[in-house]
């Protein structure tokens, strides 16, 4: 009891020492509270839910409170462990833009592209001779990703940071799919290779909805 009193002591007589918590550590511990009754809660619910399940479902075992915290706290170690992997992806392909934060990733304070339509445009000229000299001594065939052998592999970094995107199954030389489009990192409109080797620029909607399509086939 004298611990808590200690704790949790407003005032004090003069000259008398008086131990409370700082500012950050109740905030601290406020949060770590609200995190604990969160999670008890949830697996109650969990419980809840998953035994309601269970009467129609007679293949899932019964779950009492216990195991259902040990599941609540398995997944949400899963999704901990996904959520940092993918931060670290995307570090990886955009290098130089983010910087590391704990056991995370944050975008770097002055790190927005500010590259020119021009500079952007001739970026991805380069890229497309590139390819069209691969496609004549590969069967008109586009490279199957930006290391396969025989390569510029530099002529695939986009110089605002990260690589641009191959879309499979387009041949260069004929149509008007798109072959190659800048990352999202371009931001706003993006640039795209054609499989007629025309340069165009796509809105952010109509670009998903041609690889949403190229994809669905």
């Amino acid at each position: 009891m004298g611990g808590v009193w200690l704790v949790t002591a407003s005032s004090a007589m003069a000259g008398m020492t008086v131990i409370t918590l700082t500012d950050v550590a109740k905030a601290r511990l406020d949060a770590l509270s609200f995190f604990l009754a969160a999670f008890f809660a949830i697996s109650w619910l969990v419980k809840i839910v998953w035994n309601h399940l269970a009467k129609s479902l007679t293949m899932l075992p019964r779950l009492d409170y216990r195991r259902a915290l040990g599941l609540v706290f398995l997944s949400g170690l899963m999704f901990y462990v996904v959520l940092t992997m993918i931060s670290g992806a995307r570090e990886l392909l955009t290098p130089g833009a983010w910087e590391k934060q704990g056991v995370g990733y944050r975008m770097r304070e002055g790190a927005e592209i500010s590259l020119s339509k021009d500079e952007r445009r001739a970026a991805i000229a380069k890229l497309r001779d590139s390819i069209w000299a691969y496609a004549k001594t590969h069967d008109g065939d586009a490279p199957a990703s930006p290391f396969a052998a025989g390569v510029d592999a530099e002529s695939w970094r986009f110089p605002g940071g990260g690589m641009y995107c191959l879309m499979p199954g387009v041949k260069p030389g004929g149509g008007r799919e798109v072959l190659v489009y800048e990352p999202s990192a371009a931001g706003g409109r993006r640039f795209v290779i054609l499989g007629d080797g025309s340069i165009e620029d796509r809105d952010e909607g109509k670009l998903k909805r041609q690889i949403e399509d190229r994809l669905e086939r």
